[in-house]
């Protein structure tokens, strides 16, 4: 759960969340999560604009008043100055981000997902099993199985 107060701690929970993301979406099969899970990227994303803007501005103002680099204030200020505007850069393009996250979304939710199909019928060239026979006793017809199907 977020602190809404440590940026340190949030940071780390954020980022952990984020690679549970991506190692979730690795099994995401149903395409009507989609549409949830690009919302909620959508508002993350914005959430990402706005802190690293805030973090540029940490770096504009207290961390430059107080940056040194191996004692020198003048290059610690340089340095800040370069972080700060790093920062800005890459809030703008995570805004570039929000909005094609957002058109996606959009885009989305134009789309309704039939239940896939499965198809009954061998593949050409695919082989299938003989059933066993055991001469002399009667049974049901034995059910062919598909070999070699898209799961190998």
């Amino acid at each position: 759960m977020p602190t809404f107060e440590d940026a340190v701690a949030d940071a780390a929970e954020a980022q952990q969340a984020i690679r549970g993301l991506a190692h979730a979406m690795q099994g995401m099969s149903d395409p009507s999560q989609g549409y949830p899970v690009l919302g909620s990227l959508t508002w993350g994303l914005a959430s990402l604009e706005f802190a690293l803007g805030q973090l540029a501005r940490v770096y504009e103002t207290t961390a430059r008043e107080q940056a040194e680099v191996q004692g020198d204030r003048d290059a610690g200020r340089d340095s800040a100055q370069r972080v700060a505007e790093h920062l800005r850069a890459a809030s703008e393009s995570v805004a570039r981000a929000v909005e094609s996250v957002t058109y996606a979304h959009n885009a989305d939710s134009e789309i309704s997902y039939a239940p896939p199909t499965v198809p009954h019928t061998p593949r050409h060239g695919t082989r299938v099993a003989r059933p066993k026979v055991t001469p002399g006793i009667a049974s049901a017809p034995a059910r062919t199985v598909e070999v070699d199907g898209p799961w190998l």
